[in-house]
């Protein structure tokens, strides 16, 4: 199904900035579309102005006019417009209805009135395609990020719908997730399906993609072909404030410690696990685990998703209690309130740390004698210092990510965790959290960071660490 966007324009409510400006597109039917560009630069409103979430739910005013198959967006009726158009959000959890995943995957088809035989045969069809197996009958809020944005991709699937709207669905995946997505991507793709998709990771879509639709403070400035895009020079790509298009290549990897190693343990400092299990009820996610990171270095920590990394996170920063083992640092052994007190994590997913009602407030929240030059130094290196008065809530997630790091840098704790910090974010930004991540750990800091961004472990961590195989 063709979409076509002709002279539009689109502010939103309370704000005289315009997130579109004079907009003209088609995206012709079958074609594989990826919008690319700086957070903020109009990406996500382009999918919602073809979901129809805007203006409907995003409030805003609409000028000229945005074409599904020919007809006006504008006259079509939310019912309508889900039999042809499905989304995957950049935040799986805020599309979910259900409970269980089985629920959910056949959400939209029980909408629809679709039979039960009929929806039975699709979800085991979806399973077999998406390789869901290991996800089938599952609680939603025990999955990790990566497994939800599965779910979330295969509801939408099994709708089969003519046009796929995406928005970072490969933000929380792991190399084999992004590998399983680009292959539902194709499978979309030979089917004849329009696919329109944010994204910032572009790596595995240079072989997938037939356009690439760079925006620029709400207007389309080019239109590149995937060799296009390759061709770019490092210096292009800073300018423009997006990734390569060559997939990263984690060199400085390290095998995990030996069980017993306490090189960090006799008063240096830095962080040592040992024999440190993780338990979520009944199920152990990590056993016998043994791990050191050391200060004045960023340590990486990858990991298939679903493995207990973020749980690894949340144990060391004191928020998860079911553990047994020893936890080392500065040379003391750590209890869960101790590490509170020593260690600041920046979520995965932010929306749960942002309390405050403006962006300086959230970095001066409950510190006292907290200096203006510190909050305003941490806010300027994020980039964010000219929406200093602005609630949190009305950034966009690549900045509410870049608040959260720059909540960590006022806070000036000595051990600090990232949970996917360049989730959703864009080139320039994740090179900025990069240079932070840095600065941090050439104070003496001690800085852990998990992620599937290999581009990003290239260029910032000093050590790797893997958790089980890859």
């Amino acid at each position: 199904m063709e979409v076509k966007f002709q002279n539009v324009e689109f502010t939103y409510e309370g704000t005289a900035e315009g997130a579109l400006k004079n907009v003209n597109l088609t995206i012709r039917d079958g074609e594989f579309l990826v919008l690319i560009g700086e957070s903020g630069c109009g990406k996500s409103t382009m999918t919602r102005l073809i979901n129809g979430l805007s203006p409907g739910f995003y409030r805003g005013s609409l000028k000229g006019e945005v074409l599904l198959g020919g007809r006006n967006m504008a006259e079509m009726e939310s019912h309508e417009l889900s039999k042809h158009v499905g989304s995957v959000f950049q935040n799986p959890r805020t599309q979910f209805f259900n409970v269980d995943t089985d629920s959910e995957i056949v959400f939209g088809l029980e909408n629809q009135g679709v039979s039960r035989e009929e929806i039975s045969r699709r979800l085991e069809k979806v399973t077999e395609e998406l390789s869901l197996e290991k996800l089938r009958n599952r609680d939603i809020f025990q999955l990790s990020g990566g497994e939800k944005q599965k779910i979330a991709f295969a509801g939408v699937y099994a709708s089969s719908p003519d046009i796929f709207v995406l928005d970072e669905p490969s933000s929380n995946l792991d190399h084999q997730g992004v590998e399983e997505l680009k292959k539902c991507l194709e499978k979309v793709k030979r089917e004849g399906k329009t696919v329109v998709m944010a994204e910032h990771r572009l790596y595995y879509l240079t072989g997938l993609a037939d356009r690439f639709a760079y925006l620029e403070r709400g207007e389309i400035k080019r239109i590149l072909t995937a060799e296009e895009l390759l061709s770019l020079s490092e210096e292009a790509l800073e300018e423009m404030g997006i990734r390569s298009g060559r997939e990263g290549s984690a060199e400085r990897r390290i095998a995990m410690a030996e069980k017993g190693e306490e090189q960090y343990a006799d008063g240096q400092g830095g962080l040592l696990l040992k024999n440190l299990t993780l338990r979520r009820g009944k199920r152990v996610l990590l056993q016998d685990l043994c791990l050191s990171a050391p200060l004045g270095k960023v340590t990486g920590i990858v990991g298939r998703n679903g493995i207990g990394k973020t749980t690894l996170l949340r144990t060391i920063s004191g928020l998860h209690k079911e553990w047994s083992g020893e936890i080392w640092f500065g040379g003391e052994r750590m209890s869960p309130g101790e590490l509170v007190k020593r260690a600041y994590l920046v979520m995965q997913d932010v929306n749960y740390q942002l309390f405050a009602e403006t962006v300086r407030g959230e970095c001066e929240l409950g510190r006292k004698a907290v200096k203006e030059e510190a909050v305003q130094g941490a806010l300027e290196e994020m980039g964010l210092w000219e929406f200093r008065e602005r609630h949190p809530n009305t950034l966009s997630g690549g900045q509410k990510q870049r608040l959260s790091v720059a909540v960590s840098v006022v806070m000036g704790k000595d051990l600090i965790l990232f949970d996917e910090p360049t989730s959703g974010l864009d080139g320039r930004n994740a090179r900025r959290i990069s240079r932070v991540m840095r600065e941090l750990a050439g104070q003496g800091k001690c800085v852990i960071v998990v992620t599937h961004d290999d581009e990003f472990l290239t260029r910032c961590c000093d050590l790797v660490a893997m958790l089980g195989e890859e």
